[in-house]
């Protein structure tokens, strides 16, 4: 364990809907690689004090890597033992959303190996939002996640979960400032713009380029391009297609979203992203 360095801790955040649980699967085919999706329960950890709260996700990158070696198990969400590459791959039936999949809180490690293995632990929203701190620590290798900005709105559109509102819970506890503006913007679309925008600047703020990890370029380089977290994934040759267009995501809601993006012509995002990718994507002339 003395070997491990901050190189093997890696801490993976990313805009909800991103593809950082592709991530953490595809980290998983690595042979001296584990990933976790979720494990944390943020909420639980409220009453921490920053500093404090930094030295409890170390100590738990070191009991998990424990676990892991000890007894081939891992806490984290799953779905018949393992992370899958969706956790939203089911359909509510009333409201034809996708829903969680998710089946457990355990993952099976059956892979020898090393001491000083590459341990990821992804929470996007709870990440994103103390990453400032986790930076600063020098405790962490850390990692963003980010995808084209009109398919992320039209995917929290299409989900049960907290951003189809325009609400991150997990990092509204630890960035009250989120909150309250939050609470301030009516219109749950223009939310979601703000939260967007709000996202794609705490990795501006805080992570070198080479950190950001862009979800089309996983799915073009068949995994490689993960590289930048373990050199091991330059091997990876996986079958990958963009769900960026998917056919679950609505022609008018697309309109919608988009003049709405467009409009926000100081948007973080549009460091990433360019007006031409999102009007391409939408199918319509801006």
């Amino acid at each position: 364990m003395q070997s491990v360095t901050a190189q093997q801790q890696v801490i993976l955040t990313g805009l909800p809907r991103s593809g950082t649980t592709l991530t953490c699967h595809l980290l998983n085919k690595l042979s001296d690689c584990v990933a976790l999706h979720e494990p944390l329960v943020p909420l639980d950890l409220i009453a921490y004090k920053r500093g404090d709260l930094i030295s409890v996700i170390a100590d738990y990158f070191t009991t998990q890597r424990l676990q892991i070696l000890q007894k081939g198990t891992a806490v984290s969400k799953s779905f018949g033992g393992q992370v899958p590459d969706n956790p939203m791959a089911g359909v509510d039936p009333n409201t034809g959303k996708r829903i969680r999949v998710l089946d457990g809180r355990l993952v099976q490690i059956n892979k020898k190996l090393s001491n000083d293995f590459y341990l990821a632990i992804k929470q996007p929203a709870f990440f994103t939002a103390i990453l400032k701190d986790l930076v600063a620590s020098g405790l962490f290798n850390c990692f963003a996640v980010v995808r084209n900005p009109l398919s992320v709105l039209l995917s929290w559109n299409s989900v049960e979960m907290p951003v189809s509102q325009g609400r991150v819970p997990a990092a509204e506890a630890f960035a009250p400032e989120l909150k309250q503006q939050l609470d301030h913007i009516p219109d749950v679309y223009d939310r979601q713009v703000f939260l967007l925008d709000w996202f794609f600047q705490q990795y501006i703020n805080y992570l070198p380029s080479e950190h950001i990890l862009f979800y089309e370029e996983t799915i073009k380089s068949n995994g490689k391009s993960l590289g930048k977290i373990s050199p091991l994934a330059y091997h990876l040759s996986e079958s990958l297609s963009s769900k960026n267009n998917n056919h679950l995501y609505s022609g008018t809601l697309k309109k919608i979203l988009l003049e709405k993006i467009l409009n926000k012509k100081e948007g973080a995002f549009w460091e990433f992203y360019s007006e031409e990718q999102l009007v391409s994507l939408a199918g319509v002339k801006s």
